[in-house]
């Protein structure tokens, strides 16, 4: 079984494990993929609704694995024992989504030996919480799907808050750090969505926090401050690009 994009990346992130658990699982792809491939000895697979948790227990027969996988139904991380929180897949869900779900099981989600975690939208409202509530992002990474950017967040409970500006919730310091390929389209993506909140708020008092369409309380001089600094180090990695591609 192979998986590609945004799915791949998740798959290619996964350590050797006791248990997989895949929360939001539709078909279960993950779960599949990982019991396959012999990663995990176990997995679950766990949707809040029955049609998705169908689809999941379909594939799982498909492939032969009733006895390494099991459904089951319930919200978030509530169907799952904190014995078996060792890795914890969330994926196709935004990230206040996330989020709230980390923070109703907050006791489970620190037992977990990896949080691997894709939000579909607003991420900064997640890395803030994570954060501020003693998670350490360990690494981000990129990945392309139907031309959309996916954004894969590695973390885990260390009981150290960080103190983190709205720049580096925004754009997500780790990804700045990295060498990934995408990091000029992904810094190209937020600058756009900057320039769209920016333009909706033209008219309103700049001093205001306004709930953003991707999920965070910026007011709008905080966004045009994220922005001049995005576009700098955009022109910046876009200077050593055509350095290096002359040499």
């Amino acid at each position: 079984m192979r998986l590609d994009g945004r799915l791949g990346m998740i798959a290619e992130n996964i350590p050797g494990c006791r248990v997989l658990v895949d929360v939001g699982t539709d078909h279960a792809y993950i779960p599949v993929y990982a019991v396959k491939a012999g990663i995990c000895e176990k997995a679950i697979a766990a949707d809040i609704r029955p049609g998705p948790l169908e689809n999941a227990r379909k594939s799982i027969v498909r492939h032969g694995l009733e006895r390494y996988i099991e459904t089951r139904l319930g919200n978030g991380l509530e169907p799952i024992r904190e014995s078996e929180c060792d890795v914890v897949v969330m994926a196709g869900m935004g990230g206040p989504l996330i989020r709230r779900i980390l923070e109703e099981s907050a006791e489970k989600a620190k037992k977990c030996r990896l949080l691997l975690l894709q939000p579909n939208n607003a991420a900064e409202a997640l890395r803030r919480w994570l954060y501020d509530n003693g998670f350490s992002i360990i690494g981000e990474e990129l990945a392309q799907e139907s031309r959309k950017l996916y954004c894969l967040i590695k973390a885990r409970w260390t009981g150290e808050c960080e103190i983190r500006d709205d720049f580096d919730c925004f754009i997500g310091n780790r990804l700045l750090e990295s060498d990934d390929p995408l990091l000029v389209p992904y810094l190209e993506k937020k600058l756009g969505e900057l320039d769209t909140i920016i333009r909706g708020r033209s008219r309103s008092d700049p001093r205001k926090p306004r709930r953003t369409e991707y999920g965070s309380y910026m007011d709008t001089r905080t966004c045009i401050e994220i922005r001049d600094r995005l576009v700098a180090i955009l022109d910046r990695k876009r200077q050593w690009s055509g350095k290096e591609g002359s040499l």
